[in-house]
């Protein structure tokens, strides 16, 4: 079975050959792709916090691989660098604030968008920061935050429209779990931060301590 599936991806490879960024997405590494990350990683909300440049053409293939293809290798080398940069964010936010064991909660899908695309490409990041931190670094909840109103996509419309396409899409599903708790709420891509405030305020409504919103990109 190995050397057939050996042929065909030498078939697939030679009938419909990568595209130079497929093969870029192939051989980044966390170091190459370290170097790309934005100096200011604050977005126009001080409360949440962007990694990389979303123009970029490398990290934007890299986040559809992920969204589109549920590229796994795309995904673990987000996953380090959120993690890496989450571990510097907990060590100083602990100085000033007990942000101790965070839960984390990956943005959700609305239900009828998770049936079509098969899988929620935040939550696959959110699952690849837990099992590279670890219980003592933070403990993941998918089901805690649920998209409940099916809102059409951010990227053709104003900063209002933005506002007022997600408002009330989000609920909690148990809100003793999120009493008193820091949540990092985990997102694939923002713009104009209004899915990921939406979300934040969702949160804080229903009892969170604090709440640290982060994409991939910005």
């Amino acid at each position: 079975m190995h050397r057939f599936n050996q042929i065909i991806g030498i078939a697939f490879d030679f009938f419909l050959p990568k595209s130079p960024l497929d093969k870029a997405v192939d051989e980044v590494n966390v170091e190459s792709l370290s170097k790309k990350l934005l100096k200011g990683r604050e977005t126009e909300n001080e409360s949440i916090y962007a990694l990389f440049d979303y123009q970029d053409e490398l990290i934007r293939h890299m986040v559809w691989a992920l969204k589109y293809r549920r590229n796994r290798r795309a995904a673990q080398i987000f996953a380090q660098i959120l993690y890496d940069f989450l571990a510097e964010e907990f060590s100083d936010l602990n100085v000033y604030s007990d942000f101790d064991k965070p839960l984390l909660v990956p943005i959700p899908l609305f239900k009828k968008r998770l049936r079509k695309r098969g899988f929620n490409q935040t939550e696959i990041l959110a699952k690849e920061i837990a099992v590279i931190g670890g219980d003592s670094f933070c403990t993941l909840h998918t089901g805690l935050l649920r998209k409940i109103k099916d809102t059409p996509s951010q990227t053709s419309l104003e900063r209002e429209a933005r506002l007022r396409n997600v408002a009330g899409a989000f609920a909690v599903a148990n809100v003793p779990n999120i009493k008193n708790r820091n949540i990092v709420l985990l997102d694939d891509v923002t713009t104009t931060g209004a899915t990921l405030n939406e979300a934040r305020k969702t949160l804080l409504n229903s009892g969170a301590k604090s709440v640290l919103g982060v994409a991939v990109a910005h």
